[in-house]
């Protein structure tokens, strides 16, 4: 049963009344007998919700959005309006909102005039956490603060978010679930319903207009060629390691607010002492956007190269989707109760949690969230929902992958593909010159582990399946692979097995719009 910490949020409100209404293709505006309201449906898990006390209705961007056209039902007291995912009451008397899914209620909302102005009324639950507004508290749940913005956008782990558009300037006090406009007489949010966090940021970000960032802004930028979609991080000198964890904690809450490309200014690290430089380095070669207003240097250029393809996959998705690259853990664990209080630790993508070095010393303390994890540098194994301490050497961020993923590489002529069993996996790779994706496969079948490639580009590849004995036989449906007894004697239609490592290598060369399947038989 939902406990709800405020039981009479909305007795106090002044009532308002429906005076006359009209319903037209998923949009209710109201008369009322102090101002007017609207309630235009955007999609079936999203809506946009508008009330004025004056005859002054103000005038904001039009909404691009989904022709729907939810059932209505008119029971007197109250207006229902249902969609396959969610069921909104609308009280006729004072316009509180209490919206469903199917059985479950999700949360109730109020728009109210107060002495001070308008106000915005939330009914949050016991324990429902909330993210965004680019909090800049400790932790990343942003729960109880006061916090005053230019509007706003936020989620919570009930499965919702909320963006106000209107007025521009609000306090959002999350202490007693309330967002205050002084000194207005109108308000104007959108609402939508998830109910993971990575579906409600995909909904928020539907409703604006998309600019995709392309392959060539991975390099590092002057400040004249950045994309138009990035956003700039405050320009605020890192001059310690305290400064660097605030740092890292800031591009976390800005991915919590819906900021899919924040862009560092690596000239705000060349007064750091060199211990922290050479960690931020390693940090800043796998962020999405950087680039330099003044000095030069700050990555490492081999290692980018490496991880361009995942990169430029998931600056693709983020167009298409929404969603940001750098994925604090309440995003991607949502059902973790204490993933906020991590905020030196993210995902990058989905398939990789990178953890890093934010202070002296080279060794770093994590707490790992669920499944198991691979150290890509020691190759490793850790089983999840534990705290583990790992070496950390300069030069490069502790990176772990889940059993479960692919993840690709470039390299000197070829491309790697990592797969970490024992669960199936796949990735695309996004292929901007074709605007296509190759794709790749595997998977236990049977007693037999099999890898497929579908590469719409001609090129070389080389598996790397991690934790996998040495086989009897790889083969494809044309013949046999041969086994060499090193690395550097592997060549296409070859393989190779590590035995330090427990790795199992193959090689194999694809032309353009190929299917490639490869058996591992084991011994």
């Amino acid at each position: 049963m939902r406990r709800w910490c405020v039981l009479l949020l909305f007795a106090s409100a002044a009532s308002a009344g429906i005076v006359s209404r009209d319903w037209t293709a998923g949009k209710l505006s109201m008369r009322l007998d102090d101002g007017a309201a609207e309630l235009e449906w955007l999609s079936p898990v999203a809506f946009h919700f508008s009330r004025n006390w004056s005859d002054a209705t103000p005038r904001l961007a039009a909404l691009a959005h989904e022709n729907i056209a939810p059932e209505l039902e008119d029971a007197g007291s109250t207006l229902t309006m249902r969609t396959k995912y969610l069921t909104v009451d609308l009280d006729r008397n004072d316009l509180a909102l209490r919206i469903h899914s199917g059985e479950t209620p999700v949360t109730s909302v109020m728009l109210v005039r107060s002495a001070a102005g308008a106000e915005l009324r939330i009914a949050l639950a016991q324990n429902e956490r909330v993210y965004g507004l680019m909090g800049a508290g400790p932790s990343l749940n942003i729960r109880g603060q006061r916090i005053e913005r230019q509007h706003g956008y936020f989620f919570t782990s009930a499965g919702y978010g909320i963006l106000v558009r209107s007025p521009a300037s609000c306090v959002f006090d999350f202490g007693r679930g309330a967002i205050e406009a002084t000194g207005a007489d109108s308000m104007d949010y959108i609402f939508y319903y998830g109910p993971t966090p990575k579906e409600i940021l995909e909904q928020y970000a539907s409703l604006f207009p998309k600019s995709e960032v392309k392959a060539e802004s991975l390099d590092l930028l002057p400040p004249d060629r950045l994309p138009q979609a990035a956003q700039k991080l405050p320009a605020t000198p890192v001059r310690s390691w305290r400064d660097l964890a605030d740092l890292v904690r800031t591009i976390l809450n800005w991915s919590l607010s819906g900021v899919a490309y924040p862009a560092l200014d690596l000239s705000m690290l060349d007064d750091a002492p060199a211990p922290v430089r050479r960690r931020a380095a390693d940090l800043s070669t796998l962020l999405p956007i950087v680039f330099r207003s003044a000095g030069e240097g700050g990555i490492h250029a081999a290692e980018r190269r490496a991880w361009t393809p995942y990169l430029i996959t998931y600056l693709r998705e983020a167009y298409d989707r929404g969603y940001p690259l750098i994925r604090p853990l309440p995003m991607q664990f949502p059902r973790d109760p204490d993933s906020d209080r991590q905020t030196g630790v993210f995902m990058l993508g989905d398939e990789v949690l990178l953890a890093p070095v934010l202070g002296p010393g080279a060794r770093r303390r994590i707490e790992l969230p669920r499944g198991n994890w691979t150290d890509l540098r020691t190759n490793i194994v850790y089983p999840g929902r534990q705290t583990i301490e790992v070496d950390a050497p300069a030069g490069r961020v502790p990176a772990f992958i889940r059993n479960g993923w692919i993840v690709p590489f470039a390299a000197e002529n070829k491309m790697e593909l990592h797969y970490f069993p024992s669960l199936g996996a796949e990735f695309f790779l996004w292929e901007p010159e074709l605007e296509e994706n190759s794709q790749f496969h595997a998977a236990p079948a049977g007693d037999f582990l099999r890898v497929e490639i579908e590469s719409q580009r001609e090129r070389t590849y080389e598996w790397i399946l991690h934790h996998v004995a040495e086989p009897r036989a790889v083969s494809e449906e044309s013949g046999a692979y041969e086994r060499v007894s090193r690395r550097d004697q592997l060549r296409p239609g070859a393989w190779w097995h590590d035995a330090a490592r427990n790795n199992l290598h193959l090689m194999l060369h694809a032309e353009a719009g190929t299917d490639r399947i490869v058996n591992i038989s084991p011994k």
